[in-house]
C-alpha cells in the first residue's frame, strides 16, 4: 500500500533511494505473494504539505521520474514473465520443509514496552533477530495470530509473548506433542491476558510445557554486559536474561558464563511427545546466539537450510524463484539444478533482482 516512487517528504531526513530500489520494492511485493501495488503518488503535487514527495511523473505532469522509469522496467519484466507463470503454487520441497511461523500480536508488544525494565530492551528488535536468521535460511516465514493452525508449520517461534493463559499454553503443548517444534523466548507467559501476574511462582505458567522453573531474571548495564556460552562460543548480552531451573529430561544448550550465576542454564531443549520445545531465556546483543541455536535446532530436526547473507532473501511463487538483494554488496546466487534465469543474472548487484524458473 502506498509504495513510494522515489524521494519522500515525511521523514526527518529524506535521502534519494538507491537506483534500483523502487524496482526492488515492487519485486518484493510480488515475491511476498502480492497481486496488486498501490503507489503514492502518480504526479508530484504542486502545492500543499507534500510538494517534495516524488511521483511517477514530475511537476510538469509528463516527465517520468527516475522511480517512474523503474515502474516501466518492472511492468515490462512482469509482463514477460506471464509466459513462465504457473497458476499452481508450485514450490520446492526443501523450501516448504523449512516453513516457519512467528506468533505475534501487538498487545504483547505494548505490554512489554510499557514496562521494559531495561532501557535497551526493544521488542521489535528481539523478534527481528529470529526473523532475519530465518530469512538467511531461505525459509518462508509467516507472522500469524492465535487463530492460525500451528500444525500447518513444522516450526513455530513464539518471541516475548508476555500475555498468555493456561488455555494458550495447552494449545502450544498439544502442537508439540503432535510433532511440532516450538521455540519460546524470554518474557513469554509472564502475565495473564489482563496484564496481571498470576498467583503462581513467577514465570511458571510454562512449566508444564518446558519443564523449566525460573530462579530469577537479571538485567545488566549496556557498558558492562555479561556472557552466555553455547558449544564453547561466547555471546554478549545485557537486556534480559532468565536463570532457569530445567527439568530432569531437558537438555541445557547454553549457560551463563559470568556474574554470580555462572554455569546456570540460559537455553533449554526438551522432547515432548512427538515434538520438541526449545526455551531461549536470554536476549543477546547481535542475535548471534539466536542464529547459532536455530542452526543447531534445524540441523537436529534434519531440516535443510541455506546460508544467505544478511539482506539477501529468497522466495518462491507460481513456479518462479525470486532473489532480492537488499545488502550493500553484490551477491552471487547458485541456481538450483535445472533452473533458468529469466530476469537478471546470478551476479546480483545491490538493489538487484534475480527471477528464475525451476525444475518442477
Amino acid at each position: 500500500m502506498e509504495l513510494q516512487p522515489g524521494q519522500v517528504n515525511w521523514g526527518s531526513i529524506n535521502p534519494q533511494p538507491l537506483p534500483g530500489a523502487v524496482r526492488l520494492w515492487m519485486w518484493s511485493v510480488f515475491a511476498g505473494g502480492g497481486d496488486f501495488i498501490c503507489t503514492y503518488r502518480y504526479r508530484q503535487p504542486l502545492y500543499g504539505t507534500e510538494q517534495y514527495h516524488y511521483g511517477i511523473v514530475g511537476t510538469d505532469g509528463v516527465t517520468v521520474t527516475p522511480g517512474g522509469r523503474e515502474y516501466e522496467t518492472f511492468i515490462k519484466e512482469i509482463r514477460e514473465l506471464r509466459k513462465h507463470y504457473s497458476p499452481r503454487e508450485t514450490k520446492p520441497v526443501d523450501y516448504l520443509a523449512r516453513r516457519t511461523a512467528i506468533l505475534f500480536n501487538h498487545e504483547n508488544s505494548w505490554s512489554i514496552e510499557r514496562q521494559k525494565q531495561n532501557r535497551t530492551w526493544d521488542t521489535f528488535a528481539h523478534v527481528e533477530k529470529y526473523y532475519r536468521t530465518l530469512k538467511s535460511f531461505g525459509a518462508p516465514v509467516d507472522f500469524i495470530s492465535e487463530a492460525k493452525q500451528l500444525s500447518d508449520y513444522p516450526v513455530v517461534i513464539v518471541p516475548a509473548y508476555q500475555l498468555a493463559d493456561p488455555a494458550l499454553v495447552s494449545q502450544w503443548t498439544e502442537y508439540v506433542k503432535n510433532g511440532g517444534n516450538l521455540i519460546l523466548t524470554c518474557r513469554t507467559a509472564h502475565k495473564d491476558r489482563y496484564g496481571r501476574l498470576p498467583e503462581i511462582p513467577f514465570g511458571e505458567m510454562l512449566t508444564p510445557l518446558t519443564g523449566n522453573r525460573m530462579d530469577f531474571f537479571d538485567l545488566l548495564l549496556p557498558e558492562n554486559p555479561g556472557k552466555v556460552m553455547m558449544n564453547s562460543q561466547a555471546y554478549s548480552w545485557n537486556t534480559w536474561g532468565e536463570v532457569l531451573i530445567p527439568a530432569s529430561d531437558a537438555q541445557v544448550w547454553a549457560t551463563y558464563a559470568d556474574e554470580y550465576y555462572a554455569g546456570k542454564p540460559a537455553v533449554t531443549f526438551r522432547k515432548l511427545g512427538k515434538g520438541t520445545v526449545t526455551y531461549v531465556g536470554v536476549d543477546t546483543h547481535d542475535g548471534a546466539l539466536e542464529k547459532d541455536l536455530l542452526k543447531q535446532l534445524y540441523a537436529q530436526l534434519q531440516i535443510p537450510v541455506m546460508d544467505l547473507p544478511y539482506g539477501v532473501t529468497l522466495e518462491y511463487r507460481n513456479g518462479l524463484g525470486i532473489v532480492l538483494n537488499y545488502s550493500d554488496r553484490p551477491y552471487t546466487f547458485a541456481l538450483p539444478q535445472g533452473a533458468k534465469a529469466l530476469v537478471g543474472s546470478t551476479e546480483i548487484p545491490t538493489a538487484g533482482v534475480l527471477v528464475f524458473s525451476f525444475k518442477k
